[in-house]
């Protein structure tokens, strides 16, 4: 298949995801797309919408999106949590939930893309139910259309691999039939739940192009549990990387400036809000 060109400039920063941070200020032409699998808020004892909402206002993204959502489910209070995690983010940020399991616990569990609206501006949206196959659960997909870029989160089955190649099916076909000829970039984010090495991404590479590292985005619990002092870089974690954005292969280049997974803030703990780390890319569009 034939590719197109990407134009790259990689920094990988190293943190505070220094140059990542609230107060540096980044040139207005450059967007700023990130994903995080925040783990309902509640993977260990200091996770929490707080912590999560200051970290992600330092990151300052202009869309993420979200992988482990509950909405009104028991175990989360009968929280609609992208709504208290918005919340906490500001008044222009809005965002859109994509429910996998409905009904899970008289509510719903899924995943989420969240944006500041002083940023963006929304033309198009939708969601879709991804198919459960041999997996263990049905998976979601989340598309938002802006009026310069179209940017889809998904969180992928994590038993079967056959399961996560039919998920990618669906999303490649969904997306190209829907923007391969818009002339907008297409961004997707997530938690694949594969690394980079394996079937699952080997068949996204087909159509897609991954713009993050290849770095640790999810820790290995047991290895860091017994760190006294945490590593600044995601490369001298232990763990796995599984969670990416990637482009679509639909003729349209964009600019890569920067783009790092997120292992220090100066608001929290990234080793403590979620068993995950957040992952972020800085484009200008064309």
């Amino acid at each position: 298949m034939k590719r197109f060109a990407f134009i790259i400039l990689v920094s990988l920063l190293s943190l505070n995801c220094a140059g990542a941070q609230e107060s540096e200020e980044r040139d207005e032409d450059i967007v700023r797309i990130a994903t995080y699998n925040v783990g309902i808020f509640d993977k260990y004892r200091e996770s929490g919408y707080r912590m999560t909402a200051r970290m992600m206002r330092e990151l300052n993204p202009d869309v993420l999106v979200l992988n482990e959502l509950d909405s009104c489910t028991f175990r989360t209070g009968k929280a609609f949590q992208m709504r208290r995690f918005l919340r906490r983010m500001g008044s222009r940020w809005d965002g859109l939930f994509a429910p996998a399991l409905k009904p899970f616990q008289t509510g719903a569990y899924g995943i989420a893309e969240v944006w500041n609206g002083r940023k963006r501006s929304v033309e198009d949206s939708f969601t879709l139910v991804l198919p459960k196959g041999e997996g263990a659960e049905p998976r979601a997909l989340v598309v938002v259309e802006y009026e310069d870029m179209v940017v889809a989160g998904t969180h992928l089955e994590h038993t079967k691999e056959s399961a996560r190649i039919a998920q990618i099916e669906v999303i490649t076909s969904v997306l190209k039939d829907r923007y391969g000829r818009s002339g907008k970039p297409v961004f997707l984010c997530g938690d694949m739940n594969a690394g980079p090495e394996s079937g699952t991404l080997k068949l996204l590479k087909e159509d897609w192009t991954v713009l993050t590292p290849a770095k640790t985005t999810f820790p290995d619990k047991a290895e860091i549990s017994g760190m006294t002092e945490y590593p600044d870089s995601a490369e001298d974690v232990p763990g796995s990387c599984i969670d990416y954005i990637l482009q679509l292969n639909n003729g349209v280049e964009c600019e890569v400036v920067a783009t790092d997974v997120c292992v220090r803030f100066e608001s929290g703990s990234a080793f403590t809000a979620s068993d995950h780390f957040p992952v972020f890319v800085d484009l200008r569009l064309p």
